[in-house]
């Protein structure tokens, strides 16, 4: 068993529920728990965990936090500690390092004394959902400019105290003194943040405008110049890391609250099946069994125990495989309203209901027919799951005109705004703990498992622990919707692209609705209806690049990670590589023909530099013996982040199995604040984009989800990781500003394979995923 520090159990005593300016005024227990601890126990600690289950008497109201307040960011402690608050959240990616650098920066305060609360609602501003690579592209300015104000405010204040010009002040390590003092020699000409604030709160006002992702902060403020920066560009210890390594460090499926049940749902058959009737004999005699949740067509038990929970489940019906709606003992009507899995690419285009011109240039219609060489193609890619590997959780405690949440969600503050809809509450008396969990890489289950505790809690007036089982998970969170693209170009005599048309058929993978708010007939959530994202930046004469949008599958749909674009620039690179490949030309100059923009241009010639690029074409040839190699190479813009791919691979003829050996990536996101961070996130991407690549793929019936485990939903095992992932930063430069890195390298992994697997065997596989049983068939049929 994992051993958990003692925040993973939470308080229940009425002096933690405070306000935040309680909170911030008891931060001496709460925040500086940190330096109280040898650094592995303080580097697991989780302070977000003990905010209590419940408040004690009549509800109390939790006011947004206002970010127009120096406080709202940042509080300062007597030991000369700091703590940096911000709505955004850690997904696995490292995000608290790097907005923690960046105020650090700011302050000139220790990176190693400063410790981040993210997310919960009653301690942090709404910055907004952490997702889309924004976290340092939008998150790190407002960041940036409040500690910058609060360096200002501390100069300040140690002018007044050392009776100097603001202007004689210098600080190093949150130390001012005057003329460059360092501390060491007369005291009287220098004095530390914490001892200026001395246990006050910052209690100022700094300014801001706007909301979430376009807040402006402290507009005044001076930000320190690039060229002085002694933290941001620099890699730092994660101070997470020792406590995850050594099972200390607090997830949100270690926290307990008092008095806490243990809830599981009960699923149906079919997705939009309604409930019957629910036969509960039986139940009484599960040790530990507390009540069966019914609410229209949402049925869950819940139980004083998580084991009695289950067997309380799995005798209503919820099993991993059942026969149909008159399975278990709790009975529902039968559906069939899914496509059949042969259909589902034509369902795909009848299903759109928008379109949206991408790129329109020239005539393409006349310069086809006026080819020398037409191609056409058809890209297809699956419905997929997360497949976070811990599954969903979430705590919820719902009383008399209250709501309190202990959740990962990666929105805590719009997760509050849904949760407050769905108990008919205020906003500000539903609080959202936030605590982390398994990252999701995407919108998963981790909402909707809030709707859920949420339902059952109401139901039963106590703490309800809701936590999915790998069927829930794999069956029920949103999924990553499927998209069909059609392709077609066509060369002159010379090899010269003449016409370029690309259409895309793409459900709605921006869907929010919590399907428990559903089931109870109280949708919570929207659709949010848009369109593939999608970066076209070739300079052909004649394009025509159309996304046809808004259509819905059957399957409640959500991004992950690069939502769209993963699949997008699989279509659009591995097309411009067989473009290439009929022109007989190399596939890198064959790309660098076409593109104009400067900062596209350099990341291909930096891949092609780190891997050592020779020119020639596509397919190098027929190889003798059973395994042959190749190369494939691609490149995306996603959101202002260029990333060219090159990569090796090594087909084995008689399996079907595809091999990743070396992957080199050149990735422009601007001014990299953590260059170790950004490694970590380019790793990440690369291996679990070549997971989505080569096995990912949800198998359905015309009822449900069938792929309900890792067996027949399989990833990448770890003997399949590359042997080598080589990178090269390029733009690392303050006249960059820093975009995101936690997406953009994940987009050209499926085009990169596929146009390898053509250069090492002349076979083009245009439908995800690659396993070996498509790629023999592709192999037979060559």
């Amino acid at each position: 068993m994992n051993a958990r520090p003692e925040s993973a159990a939470v308080p229940g005593t009425s002096d933690f529920d405070a306000s935040r300016r309680q909170f911030l005024k008891t931060s001496g227990g709460l925040v500086l728990g940190f330096s109280l601890f040898g650094p592995l126990a303080a580097m697991a600690e989780q302070p977000a965990t003990r905010i209590p289950a419940s408040p004690s008497g009549a509800a109390q109201a939790f006011p947004a936090v206002d970010p127009a307040r120096l406080d709202a960011w940042l509080a300062i402690h007597p030991d000369n500690t700091a703590t940096l608050f911000t709505g955004k959240v850690e997904q696995g990616n490292g995000s608290p390092n790097a907005l923690a650098q960046i105020a650090a920066e700011e302050l000139d305060f220790p990176f190693d004394r400063l410790y981040v609360v993210m997310g919960t609602t009653t301690s942090t501003v709404d910055q907004g959902p952490t997702y889309g690579s924004m976290a340092v592209r939008y998150a790190g300015p407002q960041i940036r400019h409040a500690a910058a104000a609060g360096r200002q405010v501390l100069l300040s204040m140690a002018s007044k105290r050392l009776r100097v010009p603001v202007e004689q002040l210098t600080v190093r390590d949150g130390v001012v003194s005057v003329g460059g003092d360092s501390g060491h020699g007369d005291k009287s000409r220098s004095i530390t943040y914490g001892e200026l604030v001395d246990g006050k709160r910052l209690d100022m006002t700094i300014g801001a405008t706007g909301k979430t992702f376009d807040m402006k902060v402290a507009p005044d403020a001076r930000p320190k110049d690039p060229s002085k920066y002694t933290i941001v560009g620099t890699s730092v210890p994660r101070k997470d890391i020792p406590g995850k390594v050594t099972g200390e460090f607090t997830y949100v499926h270690d926290v307990k609250v008092p008095n806490m049940l243990h809830g599981r749902v009960v699923r149906p058959y079919g997705i939009g099946s309604d409930l019957l009737e629910v036969d509960e004999s039986g139940l009484r005699d599960i040790p530990g069994f507390v009540a069966v949740v019914r609410q229209r067509n949402f049925l869950g038990v819940v139980a004083e125990t998580e084991w009695g929970a289950i067997k309380a489940a799995e005798k209503l019906g919820s099993k991993r495989v059942r026969k149909g709606p008159a399975d278990g003992q709790a009975k529902w009507s039968d559906w069939r309203g899914l496509p059949a899995a042969d259909a589902l690419w034509d369902t795909l285009r009848h299903a759109s209901g928008k379109d949206t011109t991408v790129a329109k240039r020239g005539n393409v219609d006349a310069a086809l027919r006026g080819a020398a060489k037409t191609l056409k193609a058809t890209y297809c890619t699956p419905f997929e799951t997360h497949g976070s590997i811990g599954p969903e959780l979430a705590i919820a405690d719902v009383g008399k005109g209250y709501a309190k949440f202990w959740a990962g969600t990666q929105m805590p503050h719009q997760a509050r705004r849904d949760m407050a809809e769905l108990l008919d509450l205020p906003v500000e008396n539903v609080v959202v703990n936030w605590v982390e969990a398994s990252g999701q890489y995407g919108r998963n289950g981790l909402e909707p498992v809030m709707a859920d505790a949420a339902i059952m809690s109401r139901a039963v007036g106590r703490p309800v622990r809701v936590q999915w089982m790998r069927w829930d998970s794999h069956g029920w969170d949103p999924k990553e919707p499927p998209i069909v693209q059609d392709l077609e170009g066509a060369l002159d005599h010379a090899g010269n692209v003449v016409a370029w048309r690309h259409h895309m058929w793409v459900p709605t993978y921006s869907d929010t609705r919590l399907l428990a708010s559903e089931l109870i007939g109280k949708p919570v959530g929207q659709i949010h209806l848009g369109d593939a994202a999608i970066q076209y930046e070739y300079e052909f004469d004649h394009a025509d690049v159309v996304s046809h949008g808004e259509g819905r599958v059957g399957l409640i749909t959500s991004w992950m990670r690069a939502p769209g674009q993963f699949e997008t620039t699989y279509a659009m690179e591995a097309f411009v590589d067989e473009l290439a490949a009929a022109a007989r030309q190399d596939p890198l100059a064959f790309r660098l023909k076409y593109l104009k923009e400067p900062r596209a241009i350099a990341v291909l010639k930096a891949a092609a530099r780190q891997y050592g690029w020779e020119s020639r074409p596509a397919f190098r040839g027929k190889q003798s013996g059973r395994l042959a190699t190749g190369r494939g190479i691609a490149w995306v813009n996603r959101d202002g982040s260029r990333v060219a791919t090159i990569a090796d691979v090594v087909v084995d003829r008689d399996t079907g199995g595809i091999r990743v050996k070396r992957v080199v990536v050149a990735h422009d996101c601007g001014l990299v604040v953590s260059p170790d961070g950004l490694r970590n996130q380019i790793e990440g991407n690369i291996i679990q984009s070549i997971s989505r690549t080569l096995h990912e793929e949800i198998a359905f019936d015309r009822a449900h989800v069938t792929s309900r485990d890792w067996a027949s939903y399989p990833i990448l095992r770890f003997n399949e990781i590359p042997d080598s992932i080589e990178m090269v930063f390029v733009n690392d430069s303050a006249e960059y500003p820093s975009n995101g890195g936690g997406e953009p390298s994940t987009c050209p992994t499926a085009a990169v394979i596929s146009n390898a697997v053509y250069d090492a065997t002349g076979i083009r596989l245009r439908q995800k995923p690659f396993r070996p049983e498509r790629v023999k068939a592709a192999l037979a049929h060559a």
